[in-house]
C-alpha cells in the first residue's frame, strides 16, 4: 500500500533565477542517431582527440572507486609553468562555465550588477543569477562587435564585473589589444573584466601565452578552457588566471572533486603535444576559411571570425535558415531575429550547410 503526502508546496524563495529557463531546456536528444543529424550547433570540435590524449585515455585505470585529487595540483603547476604563471594565479575547475561560476560566487552577490554583451553565451545570465548578482545585458553594435564605450557607461556603484569573450560566443568577433587596454584604462578598481578567451586558440592574432592584461591590472582574469581547440569537451576541463588574492579566494567555491582523474590526465597530456595542438588548430581555421568563402559565394556573407565558427547576421530569417539546415540534416544554431552560428565541422557537414544555404536563398 502506497501513501503520499499532500499539502502546500514548500515555500522557495524568490530569485533572479526565476526569470530564466534551465541551461538550453528541451534541448534533450539531440544526439540521436537514428535521425542522421549531423550538430553543428554547440562549437564542439569535430576532430577526435589527439593521438597522445586518446592513448593517456586509454592508459588510465578503472579505479573510479577512488575520488580524484581535489585539487588537480599536477594540472595547476604544468598550467603555470606553461604560460608562465605563479602557481598562486592558476585556477581550475569543471570547465570555463564552472571555473566562472567560482570566480563570481566571490565578486558579487546580492544587489550588484554584472555586464556582458548580448547575445552571448547563454549560461552568462544563469550563473549571474546563481551568484545573488543581476545580470545587465549590453548590446552588441550592429557589426557584431562589443560596444565597449556602452559597456563603459553601464558601469556604476553596483556593477562588480564586465564579462567580455573574445573571441566573441557568437558572432566570432574579437576584442583588439589596443582597444582591450583602452577599455580596462577606463574601467573603476573595484570592477574585474573577466575576459572569456574560450576560443582563444583559433585567433591567429592573438599569442595564448601572453598574461600582460593581469600584469598591469589587478582587476583582470583571463579564463579558458580545454573543451574547445583540445577538444576536451566531455571532460570538463577549464582553467584561469587572475590575481593571487582573486584565486586564492575562488578555490574555496569549487564543488569538491569535480575535476575528475580522468579530466586531468586527459588535459596534462593534451598541454604536452603543442605541436600536434598547432597542427588541428591550422586545420580548423582551413575549414573555417572554406566554409565563409562557399558561404560567400552562395550570396550569405558571414561576419569575419576568430572562432571555431561562422556567424551569419540573418536577422528576422535566422530561423527559417536553421530549419532549412535541419531539413538538410545538420543542426546550427538560430539567434531569433539576430543571426545564425554554425560550428566548424566536417567537409560532410559542410555539404549539408551549402545545400540549406541554396534553399534559404531561392525561398
Amino acid at each position: 500500500m502506497s501513501t503520499s503526502r499532500t499539502g502546500p508546496s514548500p515555500a522557495l524563495r524568490a530569485s533572479e533565477l526565476d526569470r530564466f529557463s534551465a541551461y538550453r531546456a528541451g534541448e534533450g536528444g539531440r544526439r540521436d542517431a537514428a535521425d542522421e543529424i549531423l550538430d553543428l550547433s554547440n562549437n564542439e570540435v569535430m576532430i577526435s582527440p589527439l593521438p597522445a590524449v586518446a592513448e593517456a585515455l586509454r592508459r588510465i585505470g578503472t579505479d573510479v572507486n577512488l575520488y580524484p585529487d581535489p585539487t588537480a595540483h599536477t594540472l595547476r603547476l604544468r598550467l603555470a609553468e606553461h604560460f608562465g604563471a605563479g602557481a598562486e594565479e592558476t585556477l581550475v575547475g569543471p570547465g570555463s562555465a564552472g571555473v566562472l561560476q567560482q570566480l563570481l560566487l566571490v565578486l558579487c552577490g546580492a544587489g550588484d550588477e554584472v555586464l556582458y554583451a548580448w547575445p552571448g553565451f547563454d549560461a552568462y545570465p544563469l550563473l549571474i543569477a546563481v551568484s545573488g548578482a543581476r545580470g545587465v545585458p549590453v548590446p552588441l553594435t550592429a557589426s557584431g562587435d562589443h560596444d565597449l564605450p556602452r559597456l563603459l557607461e553601464k558601469v556604476n556603484s553596483r556593477t562588480r564585473a564586465v564579462i567580455l569573450c573574445s573571441p566573441h560566443n557568437p558572432t566570432g568577433s574579437r576584442i583588439t589589444r589596443p582597444a582591450l587596454r583602452r577599455f580596462l584604462d577606463g574601467l573603476p578598481s573595484h570592477v574585474v573584466a573577466v575576459l572569456d578567451q574560450a576560443y582563444t586558440e583559433f585567433d591567429a592574432e592573438e599569442d595564448q601565452r601572453d598574461l600582460t592584461p593581469i600584469r598591469d591590472y589587478g582587476n583582470v582574469v583571463l579564463l579558458r578552457t580545454f573543451s574547445k581547440a583540445h577538444g576536451l569537451a566531455g571532460l570538463r576541463v577549464g582553467y584561469a588566471f587572475a590575481s593571487a588574492e582573486i584565486v586564492h579566494r575562488a578555490r574555496k567555491t569549487v564543488i569538491p572533486f569535480s575535476i575528475t582523474r580522468t579530466g586531468e590526465r586527459a588535459a596534462v597530456a593534451s598541454l604536452q603535444q603543442q605541436e600536434a595542438l598547432t597542427a588541428r588548430i591550422a586545420t580548423i581555421r582551413r575549414l573555417r576559411g572554406a566554409l565563409e568563402d562557399d558561404l560567400g559565394a552562395e550570396g550569405l556573407v558571414p561576419t569575419p571570425s576568430a572562432g571555431n565558427f561562422v556567424w551569419l547576421p540573418l536577422g528576422p530569417s535566422s530561423e527559417r535558415f536553421a530549419a532549412s539546415a535541419l531539413e538538410a540534416g545538420v543542426r546550427v544554431r538560430a539567434y531569433a531575429d539576430m543571426g545564425v552560428r554554425i560550428s566548424v565541422g566536417t567537409e560532410q557537414a559542410h555539404r549539408r550547410v551549402l545545400l540549406a544555404a541554396r534553399r534559404h536563398r531561392s525561398g
